[in-house]
């Protein structure tokens, strides 16, 4: 029996396994409508657990390569990934990736006072004025990923007015470089949605279509909220992964 070398690393074993079965599915080791070998033999070929393997054949899932039915086992279904953009963040730094993996495009820059239903939704005091910056972000191939709006003091977004434009930086890093302020916590909330009006026309998909939206609280080491965002995707395109790890024995 073939026994699989891999890698080792910061990435999840499964990661890559995936990774390695998506390469051999490109090179055509298996057919479209094949059955890849099942499960004990992968498991055994790649020197992993039954559920190791079975998280790496759910990656490969997500991403279209293949399909897996109880009792009829793993088929492949497509050679190529289909387009997705996927997602961890679990600190700060991988936040900062995101940022690096799709590039913002802003289409709109305003001025706006917080009104009750505005100040519910970003977290902001009811009456201030704000800087909004509406932007789109595209994955290398130019498609839109994500649609947001995000909310800066004027005096935050004059100072970075020159940085914003196809930039993979994150709107918060540009602020820390210009102004000295810094991202000390960031509070996420994320929900289901139906993908409004504006948003849709840019990512190109029916107004109602399943969406995730993501709102984001920047606060400094003072406690300040200098930054607010809320950020639209597509709920059939993107996906989010979060670890979770035990602080403590049971």
């Amino acid at each position: 029996m073939e026994v699989r070398a891999v890698d080792g690393g910061k990435e999840p074993r499964y990661l890559q396994i995936a990774r390695d079965l998506a390469a051999e599915i490109a090179a055509r080791r298996w057919e479209i409508g094949e059955r890849i070998p099942p499960e004990p033999e992968l498991a055994a070929s790649f020197q992993v657990s039954r559920e190791t393997l079975r998280n790496a054949l759910r990656e490969l899932e997500a991403r279209g390569l293949v399909s897996r039915r109880k009792g009829d086992g793993t088929r492949v279904e497509r050679l190529t990934p289909a387009q997705r953009f996927d997602t961890s963040l679990g600190s700060l730094e991988e936040l900062v990736q995101y940022g690096r993996d799709a590039v913002r495009e802003v289409t709109a820059s305003e001025e706006v006072t917080i009104g009750p239903e505005l100040a519910e939704a970003t977290g902001l005091p009811s009456g201030e004025v704000r800087a909004r910056l509406t932007t789109v972000r595209r994955a290398p191939d130019g498609s839109a990923v994500s649609w947001s709006q995000v909310y800066l003091s004027p005096g935050d977004a004059a100072a970075i007015a020159g940085d914003l434009d196809e930039s993979t930086r994150l709107i918060s890093d540009l602020v820390r470089e210009r102004t000295g302020r810094s991202t000390h916590r960031v509070v996420q909330r994320v929900r289901a949605i139906a993908l409004p009006a504006e948003p849709a026309e840019v990512l190109g998909l029916p107004p109602g279509s399943p969406a995730l939206e993501f709102v984001r609280h920047y606060y400094d080491a003072t406690g300040d909220l200098f930054e607010t965002t809320i950020g639209v995707h597509p709920g059939d395109t993107f996906s989010y992964r979060t670890t979770l790890v035990r602080s403590g024995s049971a």
